[in-house]
């Protein structure tokens, strides 16, 4: 192999040198590869991550006045993918023995495309959009993971197998920067725009479907179908998931038999894996219904996990040298037991007289002798309290007096706003289909920096136009609730026959300064029968409240110690597993490996969905480390010394027969 400046490439090449001796149009191949991580990774961190399980628990809190929605999420979330592992495998011998990768690719990302840009418009359905956003989710989430299960399938093909730890690296470089990029816009959309919450909600999933269509295209673009070594005949789907199953099942069998040493870490990465993802994918919705955290900190706690992620990733690396890949493993998934045990015991502070932590706000204006309300978070009342949900009804029926949960003529089947919400997608499909379209011809063009000014510009058009409903909707907004002081006297001697709630409401200024109710089911009243309940009281009693730690920096903590080992349990369990398979059937033993961590991560929110329906969220959480604990404790007894032997000795035989 000829290199760049006329050197030559040889078997003690390195992986850079590799790729430097590669042509031009296999460069622009594997570039559209990384640029398609680049582009996925805004559905990845964004949707999948932050916004859809602190979302969906939201609406579905607010529609059945319960702090249920992290357990609805878990139950949606494993729905998905289960989809995911029945169908990924089936994807897998379709894509290895039929040329229609690029195919089932853009179909894939197409399906994942429209759906992520239609939950922008699942809060205008109205409180129960929580099933919209459930069907939405459920959808592009099948389009993301089902499209990353072809993607990964080319990776073999783009570069000489010796650079395939190269190619992977710079992949999920790619992927890490592209999420990061995209999430910090998303940061500052929420942080920095006068829109109301839905209209940023909107944004946010268009932008998230844009940043994936735009980037994303350069794949198709660059990037050829690649050569099939051992092509067979479609026969329909039917018959390829027969097949597929039937060679996973064959794997299993003869990993069981052949190399007990490899079967065992297989046992143990299912637990441990699907423990970490669940724990991983569950946070927001856990922020956001048991501790009732601003969503914005959701993006803060994946930026801090991301920047933190990268260095200890290289330090776990240097533990692995010097101590052995094992005990790297073990040290990083015991320090995320841990973690994941006090974050069972995050909690918020008491409520006390710090006015801005309350649900509803009452702050006096003395020339006028009234008190204005301003809600937690700026949601508004109908942001917090649904007008029928049948948990919220003591609270609407002792304060609806003063506060108004009006049901519109749209809700008046199902509570779904079907006006409001089919007018939402319409607007969002073709703002994004505009601003999508224009994107591809900019970029076919190689319109280079200019091409990208252009594009921004005319997604700032976009957004400014489209801004003018959010606007209409804040200015109602700001018609909020005003009491008299009489008024408001009538409302404060309410408190006595209401407890059964989840709000809380305070008074400062004014004749009822300090004022104040909170229900029963509030956050902070953490002594509502569940069996964790006294390990919260006890952190937030003995650490928290002592030391002045709010619930938004215990998350930021949470996110520096899951930084820490994040990355790391992932690296190194994939170095356990490829030390641990015979060199003369990497190929085979990978796409299994695969199939494996796509099973793991349906059974996670399954089981977390159950218990939090048993018990509460913090059970749930606990029931998911005994699982990542179980996990560990098989990994321990795995004798990678002996594990290694087996595969070298299989090596050592294959190479006997084939001669």
């Amino acid at each position: 192999m000829v290199m760049a400046g006329g050197a030559v490439a040889n078997a003690d090449s390195s992986a850079k040198d590799l790729i430097d001796a590669m042509s031009d149009d296999d460069k622009s191949a594997l570039k559209g590869w990384y640029w398609y991580d680049w582009a996925n990774q805004a559905y990845a961190l964004t949707v999948m991550t932050v916004i859809v399980p602190a979302l969906m628990a939201n609406l579905y809190n607010k529609a059945t006045g319960t702090q249920g929605g992290a357990g609805f999420f878990a139950l949606v979330y494993g729905l998905a993918m289960l989809v995911v592992a029945i169908t990924a495998p089936a994807l897998g011998v379709i894509a290895d023995r039929m040329p229609i990768k690029k195919k089932l690719l853009f179909w894939y990302t197409v399906v994942g495309i429209i759906f992520c840009a239609a939950m922008g418009a699942a809060p205008y359905f109205g409180s129960q959009g929580y099933l919209i956003l459930a069907f939405m989710f459920v959808i592009g989430s099948i389009g993301f993971s089902g499209g990353n299960t072809i993607y990964y399938a080319f990776m073999p093909y783009l570069a000489p197998k010796k650079a395939m730890d190269h190619v992977s690296s710079w992949g999920y470089a790619y992927g890490f920067l592209g999420g990061s990029i995209i999430l910090l816009f998303h940061l500052v959309v929420l942080l920095a725009t006068p829109w109301d919450t839905n209209f940023q909600l909107a944004v946010i999933f268009s932008t998230s479907a844009l940043w994936w269509w735009g980037f994303g295209a350069l794949m198709f673009f660059k990037t050829p179908e690649p050569p099939i070594l051992d092509e067979i005949e479609y026969q329909g789907v039917i018959h390829s998931t027969k097949f597929a199953y039937a060679e996973v099942w064959k794997t299993l069998k003869q990993i069981r038999v052949e190399f007990p040493v490899l079967f065992l870490f297989i046992i143990a990465y299912l637990l441990f894996y699907d423990g970490v993802n669940t724990i991983n994918g569950m946070a927001s919705a856990f922020g956001e219904s048991v501790l009732r955290i601003n969503p914005t900190m959701n993006i803060a706690l994946l930026l801090t996990v991301n920047f933190v992620a990268v260095p200890m990733s290289i330090v776990f690396g240097k533990i692995a040298d010097k101590s052995g890949t094992k005990f790297a493993l073990m040290l990083a998934l015991a320090i995320y037991c841990l973690v994941a045990v006090a974050a069972v015991g995050f909690a918020p502070l008491e409520l006390e007289d710090d006015h801005e932590r309350y649900d509803f706000q009452y702050d006096y204006d003395a020339e006028a002798d009234e008190y204005t309300l301003t809600t937690l978070y700026d949601r508004g009342v109908d942001g917090w309290v649904s007008a029928d949900s049948s948990g919220d009804a003591e609270f609407r029926d002792a304060f609806g007096t003063w506060m108004s949960f009006e049901e519109t003529e749209d809700e008046a089947v199902g509570g779904f706003k079907w006006v409001d919400g089919f007018g939402a997608i319409i607007v969002i499909g073709v703002a994004t289909l505009g601003v999508g379209v224009a994107m591809i011809a900019i970029m076919r063009k190689g319109m280079g920096w200019v091409g990208l000014v252009l594009i921004l510009l005319l997604s700032g058009a976009v957004m400014a136009g489209a801004s003018m409903f959010s606007e209409d909707v804040a200015e109602e907004d700001k018609a909020t609730y005003k009491l008299t002081s009489s008024e408001a006297a009538a409302m404060v001697a309410a408190f006595d026959n209401a407890s059964d709630h989840r709000f809380s409401i305070h008074f400062e200024g004014g004749p009822l300064d300090g004022s104040a109710e909170v229900g029963e089911r509030h956050p902070t009243m953490l002594d509502q029968g569940g069996y964790m309940d006294w390990w919260p009281e006890t952190m937030r009693d003995k650490v928290w409240a002592p030391l002045g730690i709010t619930v938004s920096l215990q998350w930021i903590i949470l996110g520096f110690f899951v930084g820490c080992v994040m990355g790391a349990a992932g690296a190194q369990a994939r170095s356990m597993f490829t030390m641990l398979i015979p060199k003369s059937r990497t190929t085979e033993f990978f796409g299994f490996f695969g199939f494996i961590g796509k099973a793991a991560a349906m059974v996670g929110p399954f089981l977390y969905a159950a218990a939090a329906g048993y018990f509460d969220d913090r059970m749930a959480i606990m029931t998911i480390v005994v699982v990542i604990i179980t996990g560990s404790y098989l990994c321990a007894k795995v004798d990678l010394e002996k594990g290694m032997k087996m595969a070298d000795d299989y090596d050592a035989q294959f190479l006997k027969d084939e001669s």
